[in-house]
């Protein structure tokens, strides 16, 4: 190899690892996928309720008298829970039934909405669990 090939490929590389630690920079300040998640507000009102009233309120209110008695006509009554605990735990979707019940293979019973013509989508259901999350405040 001469010597002029070996000094442009020396060039190059001085090059490319001067632009490296650039680069790295910029994706510092850029968020991940998860650090975007967590950015997210979600407001219960504007997020949340669609949801509830697309998927759940059909059968979740004190009129209908579901056998759970979880009903999610109201704010109120979401946070009072139902006769299996608390529907919404503030801060810990894990422990949140209201969450639990929308994935597959729950502690108990079915997968809620039990119809699978109408199933929230994986985005709707992660909507809830970021709510929850956050605090799951009446926002």
């Amino acid at each position: 190899m001469g010597m002029k090939r070996q000094q442009q490929r020396l060039s190059l590389a001085v090059a490319v690892l001067g632009v490296i630690p650039l680069l790295a920079l910029f994706r510092a300040d850029a968020p991940d996928d998860k650090g975007q998640e967590k950015q997210r507000n979600v407001s219960y009102a504007k997020d949340v309720v669609p949801i509830i009233q697309k998927f759940c309120i059909t059968c979740h209110t004190a009129e209908e008298e579901h056998p759970s008695e979880l009903y999610v006509d109201s704010y109120e009554s979401l946070m009072k829970g139902g006769r299996h605990g608390k529907g919404v735990v503030p801060g810990n979707a894990g422990e949140s039934l209201m969450y639990q019940k929308m994935l597959p293979n729950p502690p108990f019973g079915r997968m809620m909405p039990p119809s699978k013509r109408l199933r929230p989508s994986e985005g709707q259901v992660e909507t809830i669990r970021l709510w929850i999350d956050q605090g799951a405040e009446e926002n």
